[in-house]
């Protein structure tokens, strides 16, 4: 009976690890995801491929491209760095099959995804906040909008020839214009609202009351199309963003799993750097 218990002790008090989840690997993944993804977007904005591009003549489409392949590029990039970080760092699974552990690198690298899109988001939060509170004038879409108001109002308050050269609008007026304007973004303003701006600008400018409703016209055209162009920006860039972190989320799946491959197969990555030695 004591030979026995001797033969199966050892394989009753092997030691087992209490989680498969390798968090120390995980978090450096995904810190090694956040840096690189601040890095080459911090590059892309320093040559134009943000939001607001500072070349005039560059056309819209081929912009909005250019912005597309640096993000999926800046995905791709960063993802694979921080899940291939991941899985070469996360320690050896003793009774695991193949698929098993493939499986746990894969997720692994899924987290690693995971954990760096919400620090990256917190980041973003942050910074947005910090500037918008130490910018003047920078206080966020009230004051964006505020700004668009002024040159809506400009538009519709400013004279031609001797009207031009007349005396400045009143204060209280312009003030009263302005909320029109921010009470109807889309340009569609309400029948005794449109009246009260076409003799506002008959008054003002000397113009006929034909010419001043043409004025208001235009004026409600022009907030219209931004309107739809800022609604069209935001859904490419909303399905852009989206499309764009299922593409890191792969790319951290697959490269944790090459990184635990390689990990277990004692690939040593000095030889892709020889050459160069």
């Amino acid at each position: 009976m004591t030979d026995l218990a001797a033969d199966v002790a050892p394989s009753t008090t092997r030691s087992v690890p209490t989680s498969s989840v390798d968090w120390p690997a995980i978090i450096a993944g995904a810190l090694v995801a956040v840096a690189v993804s601040f890095v080459a977007t911090a590059f892309g904005a320093s040559i134009g491929l943000t939001a607001t591009s500072p070349y005039r003549g560059a056309s819209p489409s081929f912009f909005y491209i250019a912005v597309g392949l640096w993000m999926i590029f800046v995905a791709v990039s960063s993802f694979a760095a921080g899940g291939y970080l991941a899985g070469r760092l996360r320690r050896r699974g003793e009774f695991a099959s193949q698929p098993e552990v493939d499986l746990r690198d894969g997720v692994s690298g899924l987290t690693v995804w995971a954990a760096a899109v919400v620090l990256g988001a917190l980041l973003t939060a942050a910074t947005i906040d910090a500037f918008a509170r130490s910018t003047p004038g920078a206080g966020g879409p009230s004051n964006t909008n505020a700004s668009l108001a002024d040159r809506y109002v400009d538009r519709l308050l400013r004279g031609e020839g001797d009207a031009a050269r007349g005396a400045p609008v009143p204060e209280a007026t312009r003030n009263v214009v302005s909320r029109l304007v921010l009470a109807s973004p889309t340009g569609n303003f309400a029948s005794e609202d449109r009246a009260y701006l076409v003799n506002v600008i008959a008054s003002q400018t000397n113009f006929p009351p034909g010419a001043a409703d043409e004025r208001v016209d235009a004026v409600a055209a022009n907030m219209r199309s931004d309107v739809d162009k800022a609604r069209k920006l935001g859904i490419y860039f909303g399905f852009l963003t989206a499309a764009t972190l299922a593409i890191g989320a792969a790319t951290a799946w697959c490269a944790a799993r090459v990184g635990g491959r390689h990990q277990d197969q004692n690939i040593d990555l000095r030889t892709l750097v020889k050459p160069w030695r």
